[in-house]
């Protein structure tokens, strides 16, 4: 059976009961929605955000670095739920709810290499860990993981090796973990 993807309406609430299945999203563009989860640490005085290289078989952007840990909303579920599940499928590691700091919604629409849509409202999380974690990778989703310094993945997140989330949805992250980093500071 196919997993369901909820669908949401242009005000951003999930539609009751509706939901499809990954291809007909794609193809058809569908608004549905997703949940992004930023890790980062403070190593030695530099704060580093962890990035995840897709995983070769990916249908959208293999090969890229991109978000930490990220899925889409099942049916029925929430931005919250999702963001957990994704982080612990993903890598690995569990979380409670109340360590991940929601710092925006964005609408994003991208059309991938392959032609798939992805039509989106995406929850942005943020997540402090400590440098001692040990990861478990879902090799169907990651390839790997690597801590990068902050400066450096503002300054080259354009590049082709990451997926095109665009300049203002990157800034947007890199801002929201500065201030996260001057709090704990």
């Amino acid at each position: 059976m196919d997993e369901l993807w909820q669908l949401f309406a242009e005000d951003g609430r999930p539609i009751h009961g509706k939901g499809a299945n990954k291809d007909d999203v794609f193809a058809k563009g569908l608004l549905h929605g997703a949940a992004h989860v930023w890790i980062w640490r403070n190593n030695n005085g530099q704060t580093e955000v962890l990035l995840q290289k897709r995983a070769a078989n990916k249908r959208t952007w293999p090969n890229r670095l991109d978000i930490s840990a990220a899925g889409h909303i099942d049916l029925g579920e929430g931005s919250l739920t999702a963001a957990l599940r994704e982080t612990s499928e993903e890598i690995g590691i569990d979380v409670e709810p109340e360590l991940l700091e929601e710092i925006v919604v964005v609408k994003a629409y991208m059309i991938a290499e392959n032609e798939a849509i992805e039509n989106e409202f995406q929850w942005l999380y943020l997540l402090e860990l400590a440098n001692d974690i040990k990861f478990s990778l879902q090799e169907t989703e990651v390839d790997s993981l690597v801590w990068k310094r902050l400066d450096d993945f503002a300054q080259d997140s354009s590049s082709e090796l990451y997926v095109p989330h665009g300049k203002e949805y990157y800034e947007k992250v890199v801002t929201a973990i500065r201030a996260a980093s001057s709090r704990t500071n």
